[in-house]
């Protein structure tokens, strides 16, 4: 047995060596993110996007699966599918499923806290190295299927593993690193195909890719096909295959692996197209800018391209080797291309330009230069001398012009000396050109680092991404966590509580309670319509990814059976209806007095189409249900008094005429008066206008009272395109409503105004008779007496929803444009809901299929 171990050990040393090597690499790699988490404390996670969705939604993915549930869960911001919805960041992304299961497993041994968000910001650096080793891998793998040497091919890896775009987006949004190990494999799997007629491969990555990540699957579709149809047009002298049959094999296994994959991509691709994400208006320029960081060869807050690529892209005489010439020519055209925004919005779905595929340049760049390092000695001294000259005259430029110091621009001609040297020394041994190939590996990491101090671990990453503020009231504190704990103790399942830290709307994940907002890309498209469209709820900071707080209006908490609303004691907004009942200096904490129960049956139905306001819209759903069900007898619909009319508009500074509203000083704007003895009959008012600012763009704010409104410019990628605004303005002791704006020209025009005395609210029935009860996705009613009618839930109705009714099988509609509801008759007791995401089990079976498929037809290629 001894001997046998010692034969395998000794036959598997090179592959050994290399993994062994990689993996100090990928730990030197992170060298500077190690020294400043260990000196400084500083997080290798982004304080905004990192801190505020990335690592919450890891730690709620983590606390539902390991209770055993997938799918839908009510906590979810309103509620939601976790699979489909959180499918863009990490629900399917391979990787981090490993990571789940080797936490879980060991967290019995080591004990883990990962109720905190400091493991999790730990974990990113543990699991960044881990990638880092992956990637090195495939990509050693894939040059030295080319056919170069260990010392090419691992600078190759090394050059694409610890790249500035790797570090930039693990840092923000870590599955987007995810492709940089699946790039690799893709083209390898191509190649092998191509050269050796395995297919196998092919087919694995495919269905792999669309499993661990819908969008950047896209990305790889379109690499995938135009590094295969330049193989195609352009073949390999080693190619054993034929165009045609390349093209019927591809295609072939193409399907395959997308019909593998389908039980998971297809419910991630049917979440985000059914996203109702705003549409980009914004123009797109033909070219970028050009400012002082866009030069991807010094500075760029993206990407940086070594010098060593332009001198390898100039020495001519090498392309005459076939990959040498296909790296180059995919280095040129994506140079070319990253200063083309249109570009960018091909990659990103041909919607607003995002600057998401540069790991490609990096990619074929470092490629290049790994096939100019294994070619170096072949190059004449006086070319190489030659195109030496470009480089320092770009890097001496870049330089004067910006003015901004890099700590590598020594190695500019320290580098060239050392190649120089093994050019003209006459040395058969290879330790120059290890020196040469270790020389640029450092050149690359000294380019990471600096670009890690200068771009990603700027000032204000510094200030928030540290231990000290994750654990502070800026973010996490033990006093919230506390206050947390008691609140729970005081409510049923169904209930929540309205708190976040700040501004940050993923508070309820990571302090573990049903809340009301959500920070994601992607979120049901009907709750989308229903908060921004029907309801018109209006963020105080504009954001497609975000909704939260329903702008204070006590309606909406009710009905979502908001029992507690929580603030810093200095945070001035506060829903009606709401009783301080604990105030520690720090934080108060408010009880709803007027809430409304998570289950009700109710005979009153409205029609959708006779409600003519939010208001309207809210006072429905109190008396009883908003249903396009036609067979119903809809009551009588109330609507509320416009009571613009009854006002006096005056301008504050300004020049108010036609709708065109021109503002000279920021905070001038209008005065809407009402007569005391109707403002005296409301506690709260509706305001409805429609705003759209004048060129030239920029952000602004809308200042209703206290209220101030933050929109972004018009043609920002994350406009919500809602110019269509509500505000909810607690009634003034002079009935004024002041609208101030920033300094400009505006479009404004006054829509309505609406009193709310919420009496509708005060009289409707909060007994809770009917008991809520979730675990695990599945959700148990049990009803008391009722009449019958619809039984109403306020948890956001999905397609694969099923009720059962004492047993038996009943529809589920959607009422309330997003709610859930349930037919019953008088004598039903029990109701049961399940969740199922739409068409698995045939999905699923098509996977099965795909797959048995894939084997056959693997096993067909292999012997013909």
């Amino acid at each position: 047995m001894k001997n046998k171990i010692l034969t395998f050990l000794y036959a598997s040393r090179h592959k050994l060596q290399i993994i062994l090597l990689f993996s100090v690499l990928a730990v030197l790699g992170h060298g500077y993110v190690l020294y400043r988490y260990f000196k400084d404390g500083i997080l290798f996670t982004g304080p905004n996007d990192g801190m505020e969705q990335m690592v919450p939604i890891q730690m709620y993915l983590y606390e539902h699966w390991t209770h055993g549930s997938f799918f839908y869960a009510t906590d979810l911001g309103l509620g939601g599918d976790m699979m489909m919805d959180f499918a863009y960041y990490f629900s399917t992304n391979l990787l981090f499923i490993l990571n789940v299961m080797f936490i879980y497993i060991a967290s019995f041994i080591l004990h883990f806290n990962t109720d905190h968000m400091l493991f999790w910001v730990q974990n990113a650096i543990v699991i960044s190295i881990v990638k880092s080793f992956l990637i090195m891998f495939s990509t050693y793998l894939l040059f030295k299927h080319y056919g170069l040497n260990r010392i090419a091919s691992i600078v190759s890896a090394f050059l694409f593993a610890v790249s500035p775009i790797y570090f930039r987006f693990t840092v923000y949004w870590p599955f987007f690193s995810d492709v940089f190990i699946l790039l690799p494999l893709l083209i390898l799997s191509i190649e092998r195909f191509l050269t050796r007629k395995k297919i196998g491969m092919f087919i694995i990555i495919v269905t792999l890719t669309f499993i661990n990540n819908f969008y950047f699957a896209y990305y790889q579709l379109l690499i995938g096909l135009l590094y295969f149809m330049y193989r195609m047009i352009f073949k390999y002298k080693d190619d054993i295959i034929n165009r045609f049959q390349q093209f019927k094999v591809f295609t072939i296994a193409s399907i395959l692996g997308l019909g593998s994959s389908l039980f998971i991509f297809f419910q991630a691709a049917i979440g985000f197209i059914g996203n109702n994400r705003a549409t980009y208006r914004g123009e797109i320029p033909l070219l970028s800018e050009f400012g002082k960081h866009d030069n991807i060869f010094y500075d760029n807050y993206l990407v940086v391209v070594l010098f060593v690529a332009i001198q390898a892209l100039l020495t001519f005489n090498l392309y005459k080797h076939y990959y040498y010439r296909l790296f180059s020519i995919f280095t040129i055209i994506f140079i070319i291309a990253s200063f083309i925004p249109f570009v960018d919005s091909i990659f990103n779905g041909f919607s607003a330009p995002q600057k998401r595929w540069h790991y490609l340049l990096t990619f074929f760049s470092s490629g290049l230069i790994a096939f100019y390092v294994y070619y170096f000695k072949s190059i004449p001294v006086k070319q190489y001398i030659a195109t030496c000259m470009p480089s320092f005259i770009i890097i001496l430029m870049s330089y004067l012009i910006t003015k901004d110091y890099v700590i590598w621009i020594w190695m500019v001609p320290v580098l060239c000396l050392i190649g120089l040297a093994v050019l003209t020394i006459n040395s058969k041994g290879k330790v120059l050109i290890i020196l040469y190939a270790i020389s640029i590996m450092f050149l690359s990491f000294l380019v990471s680092k600096e670009h890690s101090k200068n771009q990603i671990y700027h000032e204000d990453h510094e200030r928030r991404a540290n231990k000290f503020y994750i654990q502070a009231s800026t973010f996490d504190s033990a006093l919230q966590r506390k206050h947390i704990n008691d609140i729970k103790k005081n409510i049923d399942s169904g209930e929540r509580i309205s708190w976040r830290v700040l501004n940050q709307d993923n508070t309820p994940m990571y302090q573990q309670f049903q809340g009301m907002s959500l920070y994601s890309s992607i979120f049901d498209g009907a709750l989308n319509d229903y908060l921004y469209n029907k309801a018109k709820v209006n963020l105080q900071d504009e954001s497609l990814s975000k909704y939260s707080n329903m702008q204070g209006r006590s309606n909406l908490y009710s009905l979502w059976s908001t029992k507690y609303f929580m603030k810093k004691s200095y945070q001035q907004e506060l829903p009606a209806n709401f009783k301080l009942i604990n105030d520690d200096g720090k934080y108060q904490i408010y009880k709803n007095e007027q809430m409304l129960p998570t289950v009700k049956v109710t005979d009153q139905y409205y029609d959708p189409n006779q409600i003519r306001n939010p208001l309207d819209l809210e006072h429905a759903m109190i008396k009883g249900v908003v249903t396009t069900q036609n067979h119903k007898d809809y009551a009588k619909m109330t609507h509320s008094k416009n009571l613009l009319k009854d006002t006096s508009i005056t301008t504050h500074h300004s020049n108010y005429n036609k709708d065109i509203l021109t503002v000279p000083s920021n905070g001038d704007g209008l005065t809407i008066k009402l007569p005391p003895h109707i403002a005296k009959q409301y506690q709260d008012l509706y305001l409805m206008m429609y705003v759209d600012r004048k060129p030239p763009q920029s952000n602004f704010t809308i200042q209703i009272n206290q209220y101030a409104n933050n929109r972004l410019f018009k043609d920002s990628k994350y406009r919500m395109n809602q110019d269509n605004l509500l505000y909810r303005v607690p009634v003034s002791n002079d009935g004024k409503i002041n609208i101030g704006l920033t300094n400009g020209a505006y479009k404004l025009k006054l829509q309505g105004l609406y009193g709310e005395n919420y009496q509708t609210l005060k009289q409707a029935d909060k007994r809770k008779e009917h008991s809520f009860k979730e675990k695990n996705g599945i959700i148990d009613i049990k009803l008391n007496k009722h009449k019958a009618g619809t039984t109403v839930v306020n948890i956001p109705f999905r397609k694969g929803l099923t009720a059962y009714v004492d047993g038996k099988k009943t529809n589920v509609q959607r009422v309330n444009h997003v709610m859930v509801g349930i037919d019953v008759d008088k004598q039903s007791k029990h109701i049961k809901i399940k969740y199922k995401p739409p068409y698995f089990n045939v999905m699923l079976i098509i996977s099965i299929i795909s797959i048995l498929l894939s084997i056959l037809f693997t096993r067909f290629i292999n012997k013909n």
